[in-house]
């Protein structure tokens, strides 16, 4: 498996991660109830699965700087999902803005590391 390869797999998950996380928001946002369980786990379904990729790369594959500090923040997003959903959503508290906003700010702003690592494997080699 190349870096590109992994990189590349690493985003299409993570593309549908953030698609689902914007629905996320507008459900948090739109009705001041916290989203429908089933997005929530798809969301966080195709998460994990991309970081799993991302980890197995940044350990056996090698990725450039970027994408390893890409692979950082999406950990660091993913402690404040994970924070998110056991704190607040499973014991049915309104998840407070400023987590959803600094969850994907985080998470946008590694997915957009890891895609351009991607993208400048893929000019590159």
């Amino acid at each position: 498996m190349t870096p590109a390869l992994a990189l590349g797999l690493a985003c299409i998950l993570f593309l549908w991660a953030v698609l689902l996380g914007i629905m996320l928001a507008f459900a948090r946002f739109g009705k001041e109830a916290n989203p429908p369980p089933v997005l929530v786990w798809w969301h966080g379904g195709f998460a994990i699965t991309g970081f799993l990729i991302l980890l197995y790369g940044s350990f056996f594959v090698g990725y450039p700087m970027l994408a390893n500090i890409g692979v950082a923040l999406i950990a660091l997003a993913a402690f404040f999902g994970l924070w998110m959903y056991f704190r607040y959503h499973r014991n049915d508290q309104l998840i407070p803005p400023v987590i959803v906003w600094g969850h994907g700010l985080v998470a946008v702003v590694g997915f957009i590391l890891i895609l351009s690592a991607m993208l400048n494997l893929q000019n590159t080699g």
